[in-house]
């Protein structure tokens, strides 16, 4: 479903009980942009791939998807309660949203959840969610999210203009079960070295128990002295897992 003009539609839907895959993407560009009103309804239960890029205000499932194996999300608007709540059952997860309200997140846990993939503008909702992915075990964050590779033009920015990482993070008040028992990997593409990133693979490093492989890429733009001086701070973290291997390229 690729959405050209709004016109006078308040609602899309969906409603296809059959529908294995999914992709919904809002294509137009330039200073039209969905009111406040409009929106995405999604009634298919049967859902096995779902992608989602758009600016929609609110986009929500009326039915869980059980079914549901990848869920790629970038909503850069919109209200993404809704439609979080029914993507408990997915197993591969990428996601770009804006900053969650404390309200915000969706009940449920992401019982088969075994990859997930940030932007790193999101790193809000890394905290929340990690709470709810006891079988985690790998971990990606990212700034440009390639959420459909055959639409890079259209769906490769995040959903922030201006491509800044978020610049505080709060850690966790318990540590979460996945990093306990299940984490293995985690990725950072487009690694800046801000405060907040070093904090928060300070956190991954210090409580990640099971943890193999912590790989850093820097952005592409960064000159040689500062990949130095960055590959120096990641290296001098304290590791609780013996096993885990630093990889800087």
């Amino acid at each position: 479903m690729v959405i050209r003009s709004y016109g006078n539609v308040k609602t899309f839907t969906i409603a296809v009980p059959s529908l294995e895959s999914l992709l919904i993407m809002d294509s137009k560009s330039g200073s039209q942009v969905p009111g406040d009103d409009v929106g995405i309804v999604v009634n298919a239960p049967s859902l096995k791939l779902l992608n989602i890029s758009n600016r929609f205000q609110w986009v929500c499932s009326l039915v869980h998807m059980p079914k549901l194996v990848i869920a790629n999300i970038k909503l850069r608007d919109g209200n993404s309660k809704k439609l979080l709540g029914c993507l408990t059952s997915a197993r591969h997860l990428s996601f770009c949203l804006k900053k969650p309200q404390m309200d915000s997140y969706p009940i449920g846990v992401f019982t088969q959840l075994v990859s997930l993939k940030i932007c790193a503008c999101s790193s809000d909702w890394f905290r929340l969610i990690l709470r709810q992915t006891p079988k985690l075990r790998v971990l990606r964050f990212q700034l440009q999210v390639i959420l459909i590779p055959s639409l890079q033009n259209i769906s490769e920015r995040c959903f922030s203009s201006t491509g800044e990482v978020q610049t505080q993070w709060e850690r966790p008040s318990s540590v979460p079960k996945c990093l306990i028992s299940s984490l293995e990997t985690v990725e950072w593409i487009d690694y800046k070295g801000t405060e907040a990133e070093k904090k928060v693979l300070m956190y991954l490093l210090e409580n990640s128990r099971k943890l193999k492989k912590m790989a850093i890429r820097p952005l592409k733009s960064t000159i040689l002295e500062d990949r130095y001086k960055m590959l120096q701070e990641v290296s001098s973290m304290e590791r609780i897992s013996s096993e885990c291997r630093l990889s800087f390229s």
